[in-house]
């Protein structure tokens, strides 16, 4: 499909979405799909005029991807459900709900669009401890940005998931709350697993299951809380919360232990010296209570089901660099990388070696210069 067929089903698309939007135009895309979407991510200019004048804005189109499934559910529908759910709630930043589209006919698979925010994520690569916009940041600044983005997220778990958000309630899965986050992560776990023998995510996953507190609260979780899915602002405030694909309900604790794995695993794991003025573990839990008014409990737990949840998250990966010919399926890595690594220490398990597999599994993800130390 090239890109003046997109750009005129788009037009028609929004024009049939918002009414509103007089003499809208369109700016020519720079984007090839094909069999498969070569981006998933891919920005249009719109201008337009309504009741409060004229317009000229950035729209941003997500579309689902069609590769090899390396989240299992994943969904775009809820990633949709929530941005609109939140734009109407108000209070949490996200971006400007626009709409979704399910038929597959108009541009080959299932889309969103959204409101371009203004703003820059902390990335992954290159990782945010050694380039990019924080290392500019003073620490102070450093210190607050981090604190806003807590706060955020903090909000978000103060509203009342039964008004407005129990399209996120899966009670196939179990009660609401944990028993059904749980659910989903075993699941989870026998979908990556195959049959194969996993030692260490087998042993988190029982351990998940045989340690599970008595008592957790339930609240709208973000899913997917890391500043890389973070829009900081030059001053240190936050533009959005971004991702919502993998909303869900559960104990607000599920949200904080997944920030601080991946803290930990874009310094420590990775060899990289966290920037001054960045909150401490410790600092982040106190911030964190501090904005939401509540005590957290049971995150030792927590931090093994995010854990877990990231090995799994890694098992996808490797299935997908198999698929694609990047290693072969007798990869150690499958068993032997940085996330099975976390939970061997957390557990108590022999530590997995990561040699020349695991660079070699990495290398198309988040290279490594070195195999990283215990």
């Amino acid at each position: 499909m090239d890109s003046e067929t997109i750009t005129l089903r788009l037009k028609s698309w929004l024009a049939r979405k918002k009414p509103e939007w007089l003499d809208l135009t369109m700016a020519p895309l720079n984007v090839q799909l094909g069999s498969g979407f070569s981006a998933e991510i891919f920005f249009v200019n719109v201008s337009y005029n309504d009741a409060a004048g004229a317009h000229a804005r950035t729209l941003v189109v997500r579309v689902q991807p069609q590769s090899y499934e390396v989240v299992f559910g994943s969904d775009l529908k809820i990633q949709a459900n929530m941005m609109k759910a939140l734009n109407e709630k108000g209070g949490v930043p996200v971006p400007d709900w626009i709409g979704l589209e399910e038929d597959t006919d108009l541009l080959g698979a299932p889309f969103l669009v959204m409101g371009r925010v203004e703003g820059q994520s902390a990335t992954q690569r290159p990782n945010y401890n050694v380039e990019g916009f924080l290392v500019g940041f003073s620490p102070e600044l450093r210190h607050k940005a981090w604190s806003n983005a807590i706060t955020a997220f903090a909000k978000l778990h103060a509203l009342d998931w039964r008004d407005g958000f129990a399209f996120l309630a899966r009670p196939d899965r179990g009660k609401t709350g944990l028993d059904q986050y749980i659910g989903y992560i075993r699941e989870w776990h026998a979908f990556a697993g195959k049959g194969r023998a996993m030692p260490i995510a087998d042993a988190a996953m029982e351990y998940v299951l045989k340690n599970k507190p008595a008592e957790a609260d339930t609240c709208v979780l973000w899913g997917d809380p890391t500043p890389s899915n973070t829009m900081f602002m030059p001053d240190g405030s936050i533009a959005a919360l971004i991702d919502w694909e993998l909303a869900a309900l559960g104990p607000p604790e599920l949200d904080l232990s997944w920030w601080l794995y991946f803290d930990d695993l874009f310094s420590r794991r990775f060899g990289a010296k966290r920037l001054p003025g960045l909150p401490t573990r410790e600092e982040t839990i106190a911030i964190y209570e501090a904005a939401s008014g509540r005590k957290t409990r049971d995150m030792e737990y927590y931090d093994i089901v995010a854990a877990l949840r990231m090995a799994l998250v890694a098992v996808g990966a490797f299935d997908r660099q198999v698929s694609i010919g990047n290693i072969s399926a007798n990869n150690e890595s499958l068993n032997a990388n940085l996330m099975t690594l976390y939970l061997a220490e957390k557990l108590n398990l022999p530590l997995p070696v990561l040699g020349a597999d695991f660079t070699a599994f990495m290398s198309n993800l988040t290279p490594v210069e070195k195999t990283p130390d215990p």
